[in-house]
Order: structure tokens, then sequence, then C-alpha cells
């Protein structure tokens, strides 16, 4: 007989039309312990970072400011509480409550106080026009959120007045610039070659600080110094080309001509300005997106008027120079806790730069006016978490075979740049052993390169790996999908104890012959979708369709149906421009199928859905599943999200764990508990009881409080918030018997009436 796990009921309020109240929720969790080189992770399930920027704020208004980042790869924030200790880096995760209260942003993002209300600002890009956007930070009562102030800053280009230009690949500087009290703005011209001044005239029209009022510095480019087109090289003492542009420029006294000056545009830059002598002016260290390491100009002249008179090229020369494959850029501000600003370094190339030790970390030895920088570490934050470099795609499976359900994490690719002028990719699956207990997991990574995966599939990235009995001698066996759109079959050749893999079928064929090959990005499911008593395969693609192959063999001899469904159940998780990347989590729910599908999953976009979530899908095979919801539980883990689940920790609920392309995964634990509701204020004492509960499909309702309470009726939920085919009304009895001799699980029984409503959930064994 099925056992479950009784639940404590706990008050919720809802409204009594909204279904889900009654569904299986899941719950973020950061309390499963991870170990990896028999070290404790801080914090595990972050979801990983790629190409990242950094800001600070106080998030959650303790007087002390936390971090904030967001990650080009999605366009993704994570926010840090700081713990404050002194002369410590001492942050926690706390994106779950906090990123959801930032406006949509994308590729880059910095905040900075315009106002001096004390209250950092957002500064991002404005897509439509190529510029800046601002939105006003209008937090209040311990309540963080941000107000649109402009779509765009203008700023004054004599004599036109247009959007203040800043590309979505350049990171420009916001900062006080010439000292005056106001936020000015240093960004790359079109050329992406010198740099222009947009001074704020906040100040000087008698705004204090609490305007955008910019206009572009008559003088030409700042800092008198260009960056060359095709190499890191940068140029001091050049002319402005705007400024005059009919002369030569001069790079270093060497002579360029006109043509040689305005060639195409260079792409990709980034600054910050730090005044590094404690003089007043403002120097500035600069990144490319053709570099790896980073360069600092020393400015020799004033705060309103900068001449760079020295450059270092590989910055900070007195210690470790940042190298970083590629696009480094730095972030200025203080990490540990000890009044001074240190810095940070990372890379700013989504799909090109390094995706492991890729944050940098230099504490600031000197002090906040006359800062001397120290490499402490590659891996900030990375060090505290699961990061498998780029496109973590976790799926659980007891792989040591103890009866403990165990993590395997395989990616898309890692970045390794130990040679800086070169690009290397590793692809690997890392095997975390639960070394807990049935109720209590936690994971020790055991391996790094799973079933010697790296050899026996060489060179091929985006692995999905999925487990089944394909050859009916009851070990589980696994097939693996590829970014090629291919699948290959490993046959578990243990006798006992763990799995062992072996590659049998490379190229895994269909009844004709003929290789199953999906395109792009195969993500295949194993499960007996038809309820034959045989393994069936479900793959995802690229194109975010879902693929059929029905499995006309045997449980021990399998044989998929080249008249492949492409259109399985009408799912189409399609972005409107080109990708959805489909992986499918097919599941049975108290003897019913139910479906949650992965996909590309912009939060920016949340129209174009997140997780998709079907029903309707027992004997429609051939049909269109029920979409219920396309952002599931507003789950949203970053971009190309991987789902997959089980209970961990035998509670009778499914757990989920959920991959994201910045290279981390998150852990959400299910939660089934559900209790009475009212949503009214007033003072009513209406119960009723079930009894008897659990019981074998027919029980009985008693009511306390029947009359004067306008009753409605008596409705059955599922665990996933969908209505049986059950809806009793209520006469003049304060009794009732309820038959459900078909169902079997867990259910909750609602009782309403005009102005409130009680739920209490039953269980139905068999």
């Amino acid at each position: 007989m099925k056992k479950f796990l009784l639940l404590l009921l706990i008050t919720v309020n809802c409204k009594l039309e909204t279904v889900n109240c009654f569904a299986q929720s899941y719950v973020r969790t950061d309390t499963i312990p991870v170990k990896e080189n028999s070290n404790w992770l801080k914090m595990p399930w972050v979801g990983g970072h790629n190409y990242c920027q950094f800001s600070d704020l106080d998030i959650n208004f303790d007087g002390i400011k936390d971090l904030f980042v967001f990650d080009r790869t999605g366009h993704k924030v994570t926010t840090y509480i700081n713990g404050g200790t002194p002369n410590t880096v001492d942050y926690y995760d706390s994106t779950f409550k906090y990123a959801s209260k930032f406006p949509h942003l994308e590729d880059w993002v910095l905040l900075r106080d315009y106002n001096c209300d004390g209250k950092p600002d957002i500064f991002t890009y404005a897509i439509t026009v190529g510029g800046i956007k601002v939105w006003r930070n209008t937090s209040s009562g311990g309540n963080l959120q941000f107000t649109l102030q402009t779509p765009y800053v203008m700023s004054n280009y004599n004599p036109s007045v247009a959007n203040l230009y800043c590309s979505r690949v350049d990171i420009p500087t916001i900062d006080d610039v010439d000292g005056d009290g106001d936020l000015d703005v240093l960004t790359f011209d079109f050329s992406g070659l010198q740099i222009e001044f947009h001074i704020n005239k906040s100040k000087e029209l008698g705004y204090n600080c609490d305007s955008l009022i910019f206009q572009l510095d008559p003088n030409g480019c700042w800092g008198n110094f260009q960056e060359n087109m095709s190499n890191c090289s940068v140029y001091l003492g050049s002319v402005c080309r705007h400024a005059n542009p009919d002369s030569s420029q001069i790079e270093d006294g060497k002579q360029m001509s006109n043509i040689e000056a305005t060639r195409e545009r260079h792409a990709g830059s980034c600054s910050v300005c730090i005044d590094m002598d404690d003089d007043g002016d403002k120097e500035i260290i600069l990144g490319d997106l053709s570099c790896c390491g980073m360069t600092l100009l020393t400015n020799g002249g004033t705060p309103s008027s900068a001449n760079m008179i020295a450059k270092d090229t590989i910055f900070p020369s007195n210690n470790i120079p940042v190298n970083i494959l590629t696009f480094p850029c730095g972030y200025f501000l203080d990490v540990n806790n000890d009044g001074n600003r240190d810095l940070i370094a990372a890379p700013n190339a989504p799909g090109i730069s390094i995706d492991n030790e890729n944050i940098w970390y230099y504490e600031n030895t000197g002090t906040d006016s006359t800062p001397v920088f120290a490499r402490i570490k590659k891996d900030l934050f990375l060090e505290d978490m699961i990061d498998v470099g780029s496109g973590a795609d976790p799926v659980f499976f007891d792989f040591t075979g103890d009866g403990l359900t165990d993590l395997l994490i395989s990616n898309y690719s890692m970045n390794d740049d130990s040679v800086c002028s070169t690009t290397s990719y590793t692809y690997n699956v890392k095997a975390y052993q639960n070394i807990g207990t049935a109720s209590s997991p936690k994971f020790d990574l055991v391996n790094t390169d799973y079933a010697n995966l790296s050899s026996q599939l060489p060179s091929l990235s985006g692995k999905h790996l999925t487990f089944g009995d394909l050859d009916g001698d009851a070990k589980q066996d696994m097939m693996i999908g590829d970014y090629n759109g291919f699948l290959h079959y490993f046959k578990n050749t243990s006798v006992s104890g763990p799995a062992i893999f072996t590659l049998t079928t490379p190229n895994y064929t269909d009844d004709a012959g003929n290789p199953i090959d999906v395109g792009n990005y195969a993500t295949p499911q194993l499960i007996d979708a038809d309820r034959d008593g045989d393994l069936d395969l479900i793959i995802g693609e690229r194109a975010g369709n879902l693929n059929y192959y029905q499995n006309i063999g045997t449980p021990s001899s399998p044989l998929f149906d080249s008249g492949v469904n492409s259109l399985f159940g009408g799912v189409d998780v399609l972005k409107p421009c080109c990708t959805g990347y489909s992986v499918p989590f097919m599941y049975d729910s108290a003897g019913s199928y139910r479906l949650i599908v992965g996909s590309e999953a912009n939060r920016n976009y949340p129209e174009q859905g997140s997780l998709w979530y079907y029903n309707n899908i027992d004997g429609n095979l051939a049909g269109n599943f029920t979409l219920v919801d396309s952002l599931y539980q507003n789950i949203w883990e970053g971009q190309r999200m991987t789902v997959n689940g089980k209970d961990i920790n035998s509670d009778a609920s499914m757990d989920l764990v959920i991959g994201n392309y910045c290279g981390g995964v998150a852990l959400y634990l299910g939660d089934t508990n559900v209790t009475g509701i009212d949503e009214s204020n007033n003072e009513t004492t209406f119960d009723f009881g079930i009894y008897p509960n659990p019981s074998s499909g027919k029980f009985n309702l008693s009511m306390s409080q029947f009359e004067d309470l306008k009753m409605k009726g008596i409705e059955i939920y599922n665990i996933y918030g969908e209505k049986v085919a059950v809806n009793f009304q209520i006469n003049s009895s304060s009794n009732f018997q309820i038959d459900l001799s078909a169902a079997n699980g867990i259910y909750f029984c609602k009782v309403g009436g005009e102005k409130f409503s009680v739920t209490k959930k039953l269980v139905i064994l068999k």
C-alpha cells in the first residue's frame, strides 16, 4: 500500500476563484548543503555567474551597502546582502527576495545617485535609441522600488539636442568627473575610438544635483587620447577628430591620415574613473572587446580639462595584471567592509569571454583616495556556488545505487582562458553524490567527469542526460542528447552497486535505421508516454517544439518509430525571434501525466514564457495538450532553463532542480501545505471535519455553524490546482458522504460560503 506523509496545515490567503491556491507550490531553498573539494559551499544554489557588472546599494535598508550584480547572460539580476563584518567579504544571496524589485534592464547597468538623496538610481542601456535610460530610486518605508525618470537621457551636442549616445556593447563612466557635485557621463563616440565628455549642467543652472541636463564638452574628446582600431594600443596626445575633422591625427607623435582616423567603428569599450593619486582629477581604466588586459591612463590635466600623460598597459603593474578572456571591465566599490573601495574585474562579452574564474577581486591595500590594488582571488562568489561554466543541465539520478537521489550536472561548455590568446572549451558532467539521508539530502562533488564522458563523447557540447531501463535487465541505462541534435545510448554494465555506463550506440537510430536527429540541442526524456509498458522518447530542441518517438518494440528491445510526431502535444515555446530551447520533463501525478517544459526564458519579456506547464496528456498523445501556465509558479532562474524533478527528501512532494545558461542551478522543494482560508475580517467560526482521513475513497464531511452562512458548495482539487469532476451542492444537512473511489493520492476539499472558504487536505490510499 502506497503511503503518504500527512502534512501540517498552515493558513494562507487567496481569492476564492484562484484555483492555484490549492496547487502544489515550490519553495526556493538554499538550505540543502553541497560540498566541493572538501569545502561546504556557502551559497550553492545561487545560479551561476558569467558576464557580470557590479554596483552597490543598501538593498535591505540596514545602513550597509549591499551588492547588485547584473549578468549580461539573460539580463539576470543577482542581489547579495552584506553582513557588514569589518575587513571581511561577508555576503549572502537574497536574489529570490529582491531581484523582482528591479525593472527591465538590458546590456549594461550602473547604479549611481544622480539626485543626491543617498539612494542609488539605475542607469541602463536605452534599447530604442542607443542611449541611456534612467530609473529613479523611489524606495521608502523599507520597500525597494524604482520609477522611470526618463526613457533616454538627452544632451546638447551643439547646436542640436539629441539622446546621449552610448552603445549597447560599451559601458560608460557615470561619475562626478569635473568635481562640481553632479554626475557627468564619459562615453565613447560613434567611432568607438575617442571619449566624449557630457557635462552635467545641473549645478551651473541652479538645480543642485537633482536634474539630468547634459552638454557635450565643446573642447572635444576627453583626455586627448585615442584607442587603436585593431589592437589594444592607446595613443596619447591625440587631436580630437570631431573638434577639428580636417586635421591630421597624432598618435604618440605619429601622423595618422584622415582615412585611418575615420575608418569603421571600433566595437566594445568600457571605462571606470578613479582618482588614483589624490590630486582631484580622474584617471581612467579602460577595457576593450579585443583585449584581455586593462590600461590605466594617468591624468595630468585638471578636473574640468583632462589630459592623459602616462599609461600602464599591464594594469595593475604593481601586482598581478588583469588577464581575462576577453573584454574585462572594472568596478570600484568596497567589497570587504574596510572603508576603502576595492576593484572587481569581470568580462563583458557574452558567449566569447571566459565563463569560469571570471570575477577577479583586487583588494585595496592603500587608501580610498590613493588606492593600491592586490589580487586576492579570481573566483569571487563563484567559489561559493555550483557553477559549470555555461549552460547548466541538471538531472536527479541514483548513480551510486544506494537508494538516495544523487545529482548530475552537465554543461553546454566551459571556456578556459589558460592562454589568453586562445580559446579552449571543456564539456563535462559533474557528479554530486547524496551523502545525506532519505529525508535530509546533502550533496558532495565526487567526480568532475562522470562516466568519462569527455573521452567517450569528446568535443560534444550540450549533453542532456536521461535514464531508463532500455534492455530489460532492471538497471537504468543512459541516453544522451547533444547540441548537434543526435542521441547516444550508454548501457549500464554494472553487476551491482554504482552504475557503469559504456557507450554502446552513438548516433542512435530509429526503426528505419536512420540516426535520430532533431536538428540542434537534443534534450531527450525516456518515459512510457503511452503507458504500454515500454519506454518512449520525448525530445526537445532548439526550435522550441517537442518530438515524440513512440517505442514500437519491446521493453527489452526498443524500436523507435521513424514516423515521428514533431509537434508533440502542440507544444511550442519558440521565441518570436528565432529560438525556444525546449526541455521536456513529463511526470506522473496521482495517475495522470503532467508536463513542464523549460525554454529560452528571458525575464525581461515574460509574455514569451519561462516554464510551460501542461495537462490533458493521457489519451491525447496525438492531440494538443492543455497549456495551463507559461509562467509556471513565476519561476525564472535565467536564460535557457532546464528542469528535472524527483522527491529528494521523502515528503511525498516532488522537488525541482533548475539549470540556466549562467552555469548554475537552483533547487525548489515541493510544498503541498494548504489549510483554511478566511478572506473576510468577520469572526465566523465555521469549520468542518473529514473522516476517515486517510480513506479508501469514501469519506464523510461534518460541518459546524451551518446556518446563516450562505453556503455555496463543496469542491475537490488535486495537488496541481485542477478541479476534479466533482462539485457537490450543500443542502440543509450538515453531514455529507462523498465517494472518490476512483481517485488515489493527495487532494484538497474546499467548502465555501459567500464571504469565506475553508480548505482541508484529504488522503486517499489504495
